[in-house]
């Protein structure tokens, strides 16, 4: 970038973006589930709707960036997906069965499969000037701001109108003023700037360096404990009431952006080797869930924030460190698609083993986690 001042100009705008996306699709996200039961959607067919929709938000991201990379149209899957990922969301108002509305949050997740290796190629090339931690920090920052802000225009809404067609068609406004801010950034910003061959990459090639950092987040995402699990974990033991379990996720979204920046910081401080921190508190989180009472599961959401905060930053920005730009969509795309099979293997393993105790739960967490940070430790002294 030309200077720092104009790098975090940029940051912002990204950052503001996201900010306005999370409104629009995390708003939406805890009313999904409801208003396909409204449209006379079962509960398997929900399940497998939200399930299929993840499944292609994640794994279609590793086509979606190879074919940015091999076109250069960072800007073009950009806007494209972002198009996609956010205007989708208002038209469930007009959806009539759950069918359409199917097809609608499937195309969302489409959307986010199709912009997230560009836009995370565009900035990480915007925050190479002043450190990709903090570029990053600030980034999921402002956008858990989103996802916080989300959900509580949707309580207000149905608590007003007790309509969700109101409630989707609002989102319209805050998915134009994402998109508004995007065009801005692409008119400052039409291109990757940063130079061939970053740190510890050729160009043209993802270093060797990136597969062995591949492997170990993937063994650690595979026994993490997510919030759904500890929210069910919540509901069974009885140590709150229903009413109050979201704001155990509150708190754990909360945490996340709070960490987000001090996280970035660590890791442009310390580099890659500070991925073995998230690694070794990722454990805690079935350890204090089921032990402490009350305590334990507050610490527990404390901790979950934190490591989803490091998730998103620290992760993020060695992919970057570790492949040169003009394979840089390619790296994120083959991520984020392991990322979403061990987020997948690790809900349906722990799901399973669930029945047998929280030690059953913590042996499997160890029995990766171990092997993740000796990787990271002999792959990055």
């Amino acid at each position: 970038m030309g200077s720092r001042r104009e790098a975090f100009l940029i940051i912002l705008l990204f950052g503001l973006v996201s900010l306005f996306a999370d409104i629009v699709y995390e708003g939406a996200r805890g009313v999904i589930p409801t208003y396909l039961m409204l449209l006379g959607a079962g509960s398997f067919i929900v399940g497998s709707i939200t399930g299929a929709g993840e499944f292609v938000g994640y794994a279609l991201r590793l086509i979606f960036g190879r074919a940015a990379d091999v076109t250069g149209r960072y800007w073009l899957f950009t806007a494209l997906g972002y198009i996609l990922n956010l205007l989708t969301v208002p038209l469930l108002a007009l959806a009539g069965r759950w069918e359409a509305a199917a097809l609608l949050i499937i195309l969302e997740r489409l959307g986010k499969a199709i912009r997230t290796p560009a836009r995370d190629t565009l900035l990480s090339s915007a925050v190479s000037s002043v450190g990709r931690g903090k570029g990053f920090g600030v980034h999921e920052a402002l956008d858990q701001v989103g996802g916080l802000v989300g959900p509580l225009i949707a309580f207000l809404t149905l608590y007003l109108t007790n309509s969700y067609r109101a409630f989707f068609l609002l989102l319209l406004l805050p998915a134009l003023v994402a998109l508004l801010i995007l065009y801005i950034i692409y008119k400052v910003y039409p291109e990757p700037l940063e130079p061939p061959s970053g740190k510890g990459t050729a160009k043209g090639k993802i270093s060797a360096q990136y597969w062995r950092y591949l492997i170990a987040a993937s063994l650690s995402v595979a026994g993490f404990m997510s919030a759904p699990l500890l929210l069910y974990r919540a509901g069974e033991s009885g140590l709150l009431p229903e009413y109050l379990i979201p704001a155990l996720y509150l708190l754990a979204m909360g945490v996340d952006g709070a960490m987000a920046i001090p996280s970035g910081l660590l890791y442009d401080k310390h580099g890659l080797r500070t991925l073995a921190l998230c690694f070794l508190l990722t454990p805690l989180i079935p350890l204090a869930a089921f032990n402490a009472g009350l305590f334990g599961l507050i610490l527990a959401a404390i901790v979950l924030g934190v490591v989803v905060s490091m998730h998103e930053t620290m992760m993020r920005a060695a992919v970057a460190d570790l492949s040169d730009i003009s394979v840089r969509g390619t790296a994120y795309g083959i991520f984020n698609t392991a990322y979403g099979l061990s987020w997948l293997v690790a809900g349906a393993v722990i799901g399973y083993i669930y029945q047998f105790g929280w030690m059953a739960i913590l042996a499997l967490s160890l029995t990766l986690q171990i092997p993740a940070i000796l990787i990271i430790i002999a792959a990055f002294e």
